[in-house]
């Protein structure tokens, strides 16, 4: 073996295992509120390391305004560039115009960027079956109220959502894919319609009894249990990627007005959480939901209105759109407690309930 080829070798033991980085120099600033330099200071950083990842990345996540809190603000930003920043130097800093401005030089990992973009543009082909049932019926119920919600918000994803014949899923068909989810009993169900990842759902309606009103009027009680699998299907082989379990509960005049409200109930309340769910596995964090319902006796639609220019001008929050004349739909790529915490910030609210998709406030 000559020289050259042993000097070769040598170099792949060395850089085998060894990751590349980029430098970029990159400039972030914020203005000073209150004379609080470092707050600002700490902004202007966190936006010069998001902008030097934005040059390399498709990352849809801009800092565009001024917080107060800006170590949890910073504490945000390596989380999200933890993955795709090796290291970083401050080169210079100066205060202009009210302003603190830094420069830094950071080492950008581009495999890392490579990985983001693969998952950008994985498959979203997606089939949703949420079968549920009118109680005395055993037919399957697909097209209703809370499989039109999941369809929808789907969608506005960014979901590529193939249509089903429901018409060709028998019963039989749908529990043995649900029960003993192989290749055979899923490729059953679905036929020839074409989809990576396959929603499906036993949405089980429950009658829970009688509720007796004021005076002799009564009220049908009834559960809605909501048993889910996000399932991907390729290369003859599938894979389980998420599952959950939803429960409601509704009443009605009679047993089929209650199992009818029981849908429209988990269409306006659950379904965001399930598709924020689907979204996160499949797409990423930048496509979590969150949930806000703002209550209160005296609650307006101009509160509502208000709430979301607050969320607006909230850092990493992507998109708010209204989902009722009570709550908001909010993409959030980060902890739904890190949004409670901005929420919470100068006592304009009060977050009374907290979950991973949902938050409950109140001014």
């Amino acid at each position: 073996m000559n020289k050259f080829k042993i000097f070769l070798i040598l170099l792949f033991v060395l850089t085998a295992g060894t990751v590349f980085a980029v430098e970029i120099e990159t400039v972030g600033e914020a203005v000073i509120v209150k004379d609080d330099k470092a707050s600002a200071k700490a902004m202007a950083l966190s936006r010069a390391k998001w902008t030097a990842v934005e040059t390399v990345s498709p990352a849809k996540i801009k800092i565009d305004t001024i917080i107060n809190n800006a170590e949890l603000a910073d504490e945000a930003v390596k989380t999200e560039l933890s993955a795709t920043i090796k290291s970083y130097s401050i080169i210079e800093e100066t205060v202009k115009d009210n302003k603190y401005i830094i420069k830094i030089k950071a080492d950008v990992i581009p495999e890392k960027v490579e990985n983001l973009l693969d998952g950008l543009s994985s498959d979203t082909s997606i089939c949703v079956m949420i079968a549920g049932s009118m109680p005395g019926s055993d037919s399957l119920l697909f097209d209703q109220a809370f499989s039109s919600a999941v369809i929808n918000q789907l969608e506005e994803k960014g979901f590529n959502v193939n249509l089903i014949d429901y018409s060709q899923i028998t019963t039989g068909n749908f529990n043995a894919a649900f029960n003993n989810t192989t290749y055979k009993n899923v490729d059953n169900l679905i036929k020839n319609a074409v989809c990576r990842n396959i929603l499906l759902g036993k949405l089980s309606i429950i009658d829970m009894g009688n509720n007796v009103g004021y005076g002799t009027v009564s009220f049908k009680l009834v559960s809605g249990e909501l048993n889910w699998k996000l399932i991907e299907k390729q290369n003859n082989k599938i894979k389980i990627l998420n599952s959950g379990f939803f429960s409601a509960r509704s009443q009605g005049a009679t047993l089929n007005n209650a199992a009818v409200n029981i849908y429209k109930s988990m269409a306006n309340n659950t379904a965001v959480k399930l598709v924020s769910q689907v979204s996160e596995k499949v797409l990423g964090d930048n496509y979590k939901s969150i949930r806000i319902v703002l209550t209160g006796a005296n609650t307006s639609i101009d509160d509502l209105s208000e709430l979301k220019n607050d969320l607006q001008n909230i850092p990493f929050v992507l998109q708010v759109k209204e989902q009722d004349d009570s709550s908001l739909i909010v993409d959030y790529p980060d902890k739904a407690y890190y949004l409670a915490v901005f929420l919470e910030r100068e006592n304009r609210y009060k977050v009374t309930k907290l979950s991973d998709n949902e938050l409950i406030i109140r001014k």
